[in-house]
């Protein structure tokens, strides 16, 4: 096994002719990865139109069913309601001397028929409208089915009894229900088709949409040109005989169902039809082709916008190849000065490039998060999205070698909690592994430091980039990260670490030639496959953030058996990682106003549990943890707390079913959740959202969006510390104003003010200090500078303020 310590023997700007090669590679690199994409994102743009399409007219498609539902729903109670009064000893007897007291009633008391009727096997009939008719209707349709034993619900018919047009639901009359032999009569209830209409009717899908609806002989029974109705003064043809109207027409009459774009007065439009399954009736929408497609008309700004993007970027990376060959004409001096410009120039164009390739990610996200755009869109743009995403990528690791080259970049050192930045970082790398079917082991030892002083960001890409390399070349076996603490010393009243982290595997591994080439940029090693999986930019960028963090890499390799990747780092521990962390740009938040509330915690690891309670507890909060799902549900009964935090992954029972649990008790239906893992899958986040969490909190927690969402959530007023200057022109400015210029409550009411400062009952100040300001405006100004004492926990000040007035007052 070969041992290999890499010395920084390459240098970027020791050969013009290399220097020119390798900007030759980055461009076709660029260039090739900006065409793959585009072209991608052009079929990604087709496809998804296709479907976005396909899922916009099932929508429409929809509409129509949600009316046929309703009638459907309102016919199945009439019908019920129908059969149920026909089995009565009333209708039974055909007595209608006897019956029609009894539907009268029923009439007024379903407020839904226009009449019931009892009918007799000759045809003869009387009704709750007319009484005992003369007339017969031994030949409609709908008396033959129900002597035949068949309930049913007629076509639209005018009523030779009341001359109107009515719908009959009818059923048969047998002399027992227990033992039907053939019917002794017929009984039906009429209905008008005002229901029905004003259904139909209700049906739009945008500008100039409009619905109607056929019986089984192609004729209008709704339609909002009444020309096209049957009424008994001008009876109408049936719309088979239109030709406008004609296929569509037998298509409804037989009853099937669909949405198809088609000529009607001329345009085009579509018309989905739907039939309905109680009656012999069919229901049809048509839509103008503009209200469905119009839609679409995000997804083709997108495309245009991504080839407009694809021109300027192929067009400047010809220039930069212009530029590139004028350059290899000058002298050794000056070509050694073009290569110090062409890393500033690179890196300045990689900005550019970013700039407008950020402007596509926004407008994606913007589109995402519209309440207008259905999941199937969202699923399209996303595609859209993460093309981008994957040019934004290669992007920002040529603009970070470049920085990295010109001297640019930077090491920023902060204070962090170190337990749960690693962990985070362990957390990440867990999930890849077990989605690739290998181990993944974490080993720390027990006396790392509690805070760090250290470059958070530049060290957890370091870390995620030798771990993601490792995972990715290992097809079995297992993956091991270790921290280990070599030494500690003093240093300036501190306590100084040097940790060592090592990244081992058991994957392909690399030869000698591999490992003497792996730091070098865009050289990628191992098989063909794999490489395309990749920039080749990120063990160079790697190697030279270590380098500039005061270390090396040190690598360990043999073909077949895997690698290992270690590096050591200095560190400066620190107490103060909580108090740097909570001071933010409108001054450092040591509270917030109004009652305490209660957060419960859950998640399995102590790390991440002790690092939110570090936070939260000094703030005011009440917290409570929970080692899993099983324990947080039985403390969430016990102490109701005002918000959760919860992990995904845990034993027992995992986060999401936690929240569906809690979301499943009428007691947490309105508690917040804040989900928090450190899944980088959109899956999970949108899972985790979807069963009922109102917010996602990435790992490693940034405490700053922790405070937002909580201030978001629970309605917050944070309470910040003010500056030394400010706690000084506080407390000097109402000595140098005079007193008695503010006017003060009445002694009673200072009394109170005092006794509370004693207390050091301070949200009792400030809510009094409200009251009074908006119980007599006189007062605003008094009240104004005691909430701002009071807003600093300051009791001195606050009692030398108040007693002032009172012996003013005295």
């Amino acid at each position: 096994m070969k041992s290999w310590a890499i010395n920084d023997s390459y240098r970027p700007a020791s050969r013009v002719k290399k220097l020119y090669l390798r900007s030759v590679v980055v461009r076709l690199i660029l260039g090739g990865t900006i065409i793959f994409v585009s072209i991608s994102a052009y079929c990604s743009y087709l496809a998804a139109r296709k479907l976005a399409l396909a899922d916009i007219r099932k929508n429409a498609f929809l509409e129509v069913q949600t009316g046929v539902d309703q009638i459907e729903t309102w016919l199945k109670v009439r019908k019920a309601e129908v059969e149920t009064l026909a089995n009565t000893s009333n209708v039974r007897s055909l007595n209608w001397s006897v019956a029609e007291p009894y539907l009268q009633t029923e009439v007024k008391r379903t407020n839904e028929f226009f009449f019931f009727q009892i009918v007799t096997p000759d045809g003869s009939f009387s009704n709750t409208k007319v009484g005992r008719s003369t007339k017969n209707i031994k030949d409609r349709e709908f008396f033959q089915k129900a002597m035949a034993g068949q309930s049913n619900i007629s076509d639209p018919f005018i009523s030779r009894s009341t001359g109107i047009p009515l719908i009959a639901i009818a059923t048969p009359i047998w002399s027992s229900p227990q033992t039907p032999h053939s019917p002794i009569g017929v009984f039906h209830g009429n209905v008008t088709v005002d229901h029905m209409t004003e259904i139909v009717n209700s049906l739009h899908y945008g500008k100039n949409s409009y619905a109607f609806a056929l019986n089984s002989q192609g004729e209008a029974i709704v339609h909002p040109d009444t020309a096209l109705m049957t009424t008994v003064e001008k009876p109408v043809p049936s719309l088979l005989r239109y030709p406008k109207w004609q296929a569509i027409a037998k298509k409804m009459v037989k009853k099937k169902q669909g949405i198809q774009l088609m000529e009607i007065d001329g345009t085009k439009k579509y018309v989905a039809y739907l039939p309905l399954k109680t009656a012999n009736w069919s229901v049809a929408l048509v839509i103008p082709r503009e209200n469905i497609e119009s839609r679409l008309q995000f997804l083709d700004l997108i495309a245009v916008i991504v080839g407009g993007l694809t021109i300027t970027m192929i067009t400047v990376l010809w220039r930069v190849q212009a530029f590139e060959q004028a350059q290899l004409k000058k002298s050794k001096e000056a070509a050694d000065l073009a290569n110090n410009a062409k890393s500033e120039f690179l890196a300045n164009m990689s900005h550019e490039l970013r700039t407008p390739l950020n402007g596509i990610l926004g407008c994606a996200q913007i589109l995402l998060r519209s309440a207008d755009l259905r999941e199937q869109e969202q699923y399209h743009v996303n595609i859209i999205e993460q093309c981008g995403s994957h040019l934004l990528t290669l992007i920002n690791d040529i603009l970070d070698l470049s920085k990295i080259e010109a001297k640019k970049l930077e090491i920023c050192p902060e204070d962090v909690h170190f337990p749960s930045f690693i962990q985070g970082i362990a957390e990440i790398c867990q999930i890849r592994a077990t989605q690739k079917g290998i181990t993944f082991i974490y080993e720390t030892a027990s006396d790392l430091p509690t805070g760090v002083h250290i470059d958070a960001k530049r060290l957890r890409q370091v870390l995620l980039n030798l771990l993601g390399n490792a995972i990715k070349f290992t097809d079995k076996g297992e993956v091991t990260f270790k921290i280990a603490t070599i030494e500690q010393s003093p240093s300036a009243g501190q306590i100084k670490y040097r940790l060592r982290y090592t990244v081992e595997d058991t994957g392909i591994g690399m030869t000698e030639a591999e490992l003497s080439k792996i730091f070098l940029p865009f050289e990628q090693v191992g098989q063909k496959k794999r490489q395309t999986e990749g920039t080749g930019l990120g063990l160079a960028i790697t190697r030279q953030l270590v380098q500039m963090m005061g270390s090396d890499i040190q690598v360990m390799s043999q073909v077949g058996q895997g690698s290992t990747f270690s590096f050591e780092l200095e560190m400066l521990a620190t107490s103060e990682w909580l108090e740097s962390a909570m001071t933010v740009s409108a001054g450092k938040i040591v509270g917030f106003a109004g009652s305490p509330k209660t957060i419960l915690v859950v998640d399995d690891r102590w790390e991440n549990r002790t690092v939110l309670t570090d936070i939260l507890q000094p703030l005011g909060f009440q917290v409570v943890t929970a080692v899993n799902g099983q324990d947080a549900l039985e403390k969430a009964d016990a102490i109701l707390p005002d918000l959760i935090i919860t992990d995904l992954i845990m034993p027992e029972m995992d986060g999401f079913v936690l929240i569906q649990n809690l979301r499943q008790n009428p007691n947490f239906h309105n508690l917040k959740i804040i989900v928090s893992s450190a899944s980088v899958f959109d899956s999970d986040q949108n899972r985790s959202l979807a069963v009922g969490g109102d917010d996602f909190l990435s790992k490693p927690i940034q405490i700053d969006e922790l405070l937002r969402q909580l201030e978001r959530h629970l309605s917050l007023v944070w309470i910040y510390q003010p500056s030394e200057s400010e706690a000084v022109l506080d407390v000097v400015t109402p000595q140098k104003n005079p007193l008695p210029q503010l006017i003060s409550p009445h002694p009673e009411v200072l009394q109170e003010l005092i006794t509370l400062a004693k207390r050091g009952n301070f949200n009792a100040i400030i809510k009094c200090a409200e009251q009074l300001e908006t119980a007599d405006s006189n007062f605003a100004d008094f009240a104004q500078q005691l909430k701002q004492l009071a807003r600093q926990f300051d009791e001195d000040a606050i009692l030398k303020f108040l007693m002032e007035y009172q012996v003013e007052i005295a």
